[in-house]
């Protein structure tokens, strides 16, 4: 029995060291999840996104059939994208399947079947590409891909373009190519 004891203090004492040592042992697993960082997701669907002038009035709208953001960087990935102008001065409407917002460049980035269209009597006329950058508050847009530009019934190819959309002002970079009919 005296043996039985002795070996119960032992097992005892060793049960209670081992426990000491696990609660005071620094704990590797807690540091390494503080060092990751975790990502949270945002999803808006039917989301618009409004634009205001210098001056504090409504410039044009953003319709995305689904807006994705995280708390990671500064950028709202959009999917069926539509932008609309609301001053009476710029007729243009920009569409594609996919876009992005670089907040601290101010630029909308598009891609996937990319379409500018003015409906006006007087212009009637779209642009299409596959990529396309467009600061909305300047009304500026940019590619540097290939473009194809219908003006009543006229085609012009040209790969690269640069564009003011308020004076309807058109620079085409390089490799022009039209077809005008009567």
């Amino acid at each position: 029995m005296k043996t039985f004891f002795i070996n119960f203090i032992i097992l005892s004492v060793l049960a209670a060291v081992s426990t000491l040592l696990y609660l005071f042992s620094p704990n590797e697993n807690t540091e390494e999840e503080n060092q990751v960082t975790k990502e949270v997701e945002f999803i808006v669907k039917n989301a618009e996104l409004l634009g205001s002038s210098e001056n504090g009035n409504f410039s044009y709208k953003i319709f995305s059939k689904k807006a994705k953001a995280n708390d990671l960087n500064n950028q709202i990935f959009l999917e069926q994208v539509k932008l609309t102008y609301t001053d009476e001065d710029v007729n243009w409407i920009v569409t594609s399947d996919r876009g992005q917002i670089i907040s601290d460049m101010n630029i909308l980035s598009l891609s996937g079947n990319v379409l500018i269209r003015n409906n006006t009597e007087n212009n009637n006329s779209k642009i299409s590409t596959d990529y396309l950058e467009i600061n909305p508050n300047t009304f500026t847009v940019a590619t540097n891909r290939k473009v194809i530009i219908e003006i009543n019934n006229n085609i012009i190819e040209a790969k690269g373009l640069s564009a003011q959309l308020k004076d309807n002002k058109l620079k085409f970079s390089s490799n022009i190519n039209v077809n005008i009919q009567n």
